[in-house]
């Protein structure tokens, strides 16, 4: 086998880039965004550049799309690159709308990316062959792209595979500092760059030869057999056997079944694709049985699903996942009548219609980030207006007590809203500002906790039950730490409770009670044990619950994680790092500790 020459390799590179001139500038753009983003070393301040990263994930898709649609439609050149242009302006307006501190704002603007993309991305599949392409060159055409992408992919991790051993070995055998985030930039290179030049360099010239294709890889066959349809007869009976079980115990469906039911049917949808081309083979017309019998058994656990996801709701309001499940039910439904009805059973209508749903679901009052805000702040509001919480459109901190499942409710709203949302749509009801201070972001709001406290409600997490919980602190990395008027520092400590542990240079000990309440510290001189200084960290411990409260908290100060003891032979200072606390019964227990010492000997 001959392989290819450097100059063949740059002759296609090149020619590629003429195909695709738009869309691989976009590629080029995006990837040294990103390069840019990553190699700033201090935290990540508002940048325009998570913009054009933005601009640049979706353009990709849609840029591709349109230049493989021109092709297949014989646009010509000029309405191929106008058309990509009319993109490239849509994907930059939408990218006003992502925040330039990215990092730190609710995640509905990274969901709502990941649908667009979604979206883009099928409607690559899709829209060559619309209206006028055939069913089998649609499939060969899809087929042709998930092969060199995945090949695409394997090569760019071999790649940096081989070239992050190049330059460990650079470091570890000539002593030349590599940093660590040069790898992570080496992968976002090759994934940004090679990857999708690769790719496209593998598209089909003229996409019409493929209706003309007849090949069917065994590999594939074999894959779909004896893989993929074993494992969708093992789920459909356990499946099966759960709904008999439902119907014997007359129970209502558990919530997660949900995900295996989605699960299921979109691995037999899947196989039902890969199957098309052959299923009308004379030795393979159990195919086109086993499909039609397949969009009638999914019937009933369509109804499963609506069940398991309505429970959730009834309980717990809508939330972004419980509506996109709620739409892919819907979906399932149309697709269902579809395939058992119609004579054509055109597999485009897949894509297409999922295609079309990813746009409907992401934007506009009936989307799930609007539905699901609704869902959960009107929770909210019922659950404080009934504990006399929100009182005429404005928030009272609450002295009496509130029942438990309240508690954990309200908790679970706020952090809800924290993570996807963020606070904006709750902001008229406080005096004080919700957003929080953090280095020039425009977007990151309080902790949970923090929210829970203006409103004079413990904040819990929603797994505990009542009269428990946990706890748990991590100092602030980007404070100082005082150590002052101390000799020596002894780093890193993991204490563990009755356990006893000494400096290498033997000058300290030190043991964890087996409560875990205290430090004892030993002070060695001439061989014997001359002092000893016991270090309460209890009084830190109430500190932090009566500042903090419940949850993970990952920016205390450090001056409030310290405790220490002095006399007249020693003093030590204990500096914790990380702390985790248990709540059982009432009572708080300490469970595992972090942190360094701090001590003078001799003073």
């Amino acid at each position: 086998m001959k392989l290819p020459s450097i100059t063949q390799a740059v002759r296609d590179a090149r020619l590629t880039f003429v195909r695709f001139p738009l869309v691989i500038t976009d590629a080029l753009i995006g990837t040294v965004a990103m390069l840019i983003l990553i190699d700033h070393e201090q935290p990540p301040n508002p940048s325009f550049l998570f913009q054009v990263v933005s601009a640049a994930v979706l353009g990709f898709p849609l840029l591709a799309c349109l230049a493989i649609t021109a092709e297949k439609k014989k646009w010509g050149k000029s309405i191929s690159l106008g058309a990509q242009f009319v993109g490239l302006v849509l994907v930059a307006l939408y990218s006003l709308s992502v925040p330039q501190d990215l990092i730190n704002a609710p995640a509905i603007h990274m969901i709502r990316m990941a649908l667009l993309g979604t979206g883009l991305v099928l409607a690559a599949l899709v829209a060559p062959y619309m209206l006028t392409g055939s069913v089998h060159g649609f499939w060969q055409y899809c087929k042709t792209i998930v092969l060199r992408l995945l090949i695409a992919f394997l090569y760019a991790v071999v790649l940096w595979i081989g070239l992050a051993l190049a330059l460990a070995a650079l470091n570890n055998l000539f002593g030349v500092e590599i940093p660590g985030r040069r790898y992570f930039e080496l992968w976002v290179a090759l994934q940004g760059i090679f990857t999708p030049w690769f790719f496209l360099a593998g598209m089909p010239d003229d996409l019409n030869e493929l209706d003309t294709l007849t090949e069917y890889p065994k590999g594939l066959k074999i894959f779909s057999q004896y893989i993929l349809l074993p494992l969708v007869l093992t789920y459909l009976v356990i499946l099966y056997a759960y709904l008999g079980k439902i119907l014997l115990a007359w129970d209502w469906p558990q919530g997660w079944v949900s995900a295996l039911i989605l699960g299921f049917i979109s691995t037999g949808l899947f196989s039902i694709v890969l199957l098309h081309p052959i299923n009308g083979r004379t030795e393979n017309v159990w195919i086109n049985t086993a499909s039609r019998w397949f969009f009638v058994v999914i019937i009933p656990l369509i109804i499963m699903l609506f069940l398991a996801i309505w429970r959730r709701v009834s309980e717990y309001g809508v939330t972004e996942g419980r509506y996109l499940a709620i739409a892919l039910g819907i979906w399932l439904c149309i697709i269902v009548v579809y395939f058992i009805i119609s004579k054509a059973k055109n597999i485009m209508m897949l894509p297409a219609s999922l295609c079309l749903a990813s746009f409907l679901v992401t934007f506009g009052p009936w989307s799930t980030f609007a539905v699901s805000e609704r869902s959960q702040i009107a929770r909210l509001q019922d659950l404080l207006t009934k504990n006399k919480i929100l009182v005429n459109g404005s928030v009272h901190a609450q002295r009496d007590s509130i029942p438990f499942e309240d508690t954990k409710q309200i908790s679970a709203i706020i952090s809800y809203l924290h993570d996807i949302h963020g606070y904006s749509r709750i902001q008229p009801w406080f005096a004080q500002s919700l957003l929080k201070d953090s280095g020039g972001s425009l977007s990151a709001y309080q902790d949970p906790a923090g929210i829970a406290k203006l409103m004079g409600v413990e904040y819990v997490e929603v797994w505990r039950t009542g009269g428990g919980g946990m706890m748990v602190f991590f100092t602030d990395k980007e404070r100082p730490m005082e150590i002052g008027g101390y000799d020596q520092m002894w780093r890193g400590q993991r204490f563990i409770a009755g356990e006893t542990k000494s400096v290498s240079n033997g000058t300290i000990r030190y043991r964890l009670d087996a409560g875990m309440n205290s430090v004892t510290i030993f002070a060695p001189g001439d061989g014997t044990p001359s002092d000893s200084l016991v270090v309460d960290l209890g009084p830190a411990i109430d500190g932090l619950v009566k500042s903090y409260g419940f949850g993970n908290n990952n920016r205390v100060a450090p001056e409030k994680m310290s405790a220490g003891a002095a006399n007249e032979h020693f003093k030590v200072k204990v500096n914790l790092t990380f702390l985790r606390i248990e709540r059982k019964a009432g009572v708080l227990k300490p469970m595992a500790y972090d942190g360094d010492i701090l001590y003078t000997i001799g003073r």
